[in-house]
């Protein structure tokens, strides 16, 4: 018997789940709920007002059902609806100071690394990821992360950073640079 791929489930549970089956909604959200959380804290939210946040967004995942007919990647549209929400809250709060959503830092740490790092390399890994992002501009950093991380494709970064496709593979290549340059 063959495992199925982490992206070949997801049209398999969505399907499931618009046709009615909530354990398929519990698997959606327990397959995403931790990424949408270390995405949250890197664009540097509070842990409180993420929680909120990915609960709003997975319960109007759940009520809308309608508008998910067309969704072809899962983890994509999870993605784009939690940046939507938090950056609702962020706007909501900061009236007086409203400011373009692409400026805002993206603070990725190591520790948010922590369940894809192995425990015996664990400290060495994470001072080189550490210095790494270090040198990197916030964008190139949210691009990176998106990337090669959350493994989302050229075509859904550049969406989510509000960018084209090919300005994408511009900015990661320059990060990639970057960090050969700096000898790592």
């Amino acid at each position: 018997m063959s495992k199925i791929g982490e992206h070949e489930e997801d049209p398999i549970l969505l399907f499931s789940f618009l046709k009615g089956d909530n354990n398929a909604f519990s698997s959606i959200y327990n397959k995403y709920v931790d990424e949408l959380f270390a995405y949250g804290m890197g664009l540097g939210f509070e842990r409180e007002t993420l929680k909120d946040a990915i609960q709003d967004t997975f319960f109007k995942f759940y009520t809308n059902k309608k508008q998910l007919e067309g969704v072809t990647h899962l983890k994509y549209y999870l993605f784009r609806m939690l940046k939507n929400r938090l950056f609702d809250i962020y706007k909501s709060s900061n009236k007086e100071n409203i400011i373009d959503v692409t400026d805002l830092p993206f603070l990725i740490e190591p520790s948010v690394l922590d369940e894809l790092i192995a425990n015996e390399d664990k400290a060495t890994i994470e001072t080189e990821i550490k210095n790494l992002l270090k040198i990197l501009t916030d964008r190139q950093k949210e691009a990176v992360y998106l990337r090669f991380i959350q493994e989302l494709e050229y075509e859904e970064v550049a969406n989510l950073l509000d960018m084209t496709a090919p300005a994408v593979r511009k900015l990661i290549s320059r990060a990639i640079k970057r960090m050969r340059d700096e000898n790592f």
